[in-house]
């Protein structure tokens, strides 16, 4: 015997309770909260460091060996070619002051004078007056350095060089030189092996930077 179950006449089904407002509005509040929290900030780029490319040449001039044992430590750190600037003649020490104060140019012997396809050339010279070594000017008469970058290292027996770096930024930047870096190494009276390790540290920056 089948049992029915009779619905009343005009009763409708119950419509599901609404949200009150309270409810609608914490969610709304909610909603609001996670818009206003702040992004994860972007990684900022680095710029890069400028990478130098093809050899590195240290160039030197000596007049009484300290610059030499520089150039040489440095070369050696740097796994680099050198070239000697040579002297035709030996100067006293009144020539070397003269010809410094009144920008002189002394003979020097043949050299290969083509750097164009070098990615760093590296000058070393003794200051004398408060100037770079004539030979190593002389060089620069002739040197083609088009397209390279440069950096000085000064042989000093005291002073500041800072005039000494700017005169050759202006030279090496009229030549097509791009000046990255600049030392100067205090030599009187200082011992070869003190000398070899201030040329190794700016090998080492050299070295971090390019």
């Amino acid at each position: 015997m089948k049992t029915t179950t009779k619905r009343r006449v005009g009763a409708s089904r119950k419509a599901p309770a609404r949200k009150t407002g309270a409810t609608v509005r914490g969610r709304g509040k909610g909603l609001a909260a996670r818009a206003k929290r702040p992004a994860a900030p972007k990684p900022v780029a680095r710029p890069s460091r400028p990478r130098i490319r093809g050899r590195t040449v240290v160039v030197y001039y000596s007049r009484f060996g300290a610059t030499a044992t520089v150039a040489q430590a440095l070369a050696r750190e740097l796994v680099a070619e050198s070239r000697e600037i040579r002297a035709r003649k030996r100067l006293s020490w009144l020539a070397m002051g003269f010809g410094a104060v009144f920008n002189l140019r002394y003979r020097i012997e043949p050299m290969d004078f083509d750097f164009t396809r070098c990615g760093l050339v590296v000058l070393c010279a003794p200051i004398w007056a408060g100037k770079p070594a004539c030979h190593l000017m002389t060089f620069l008469d002739a040197a083609r350095l088009s397209g390279t970058r440069s950096a000085l290292l000064f042989t000093t027996w005291g002073g500041g060089v800072e005039h000494t770096v700017d005169a050759m930024k202006g030279i090496l930047e009229a030549r097509g030189s791009q000046v990255v870096a600049s030392e100067s190494i205090l030599c009187r009276k200082v011992p070869e092996d003190i000398l070899r390790a201030r040329a190794r540290e700016f090998a080492l920056e050299l070295k971090k930077r390019y």
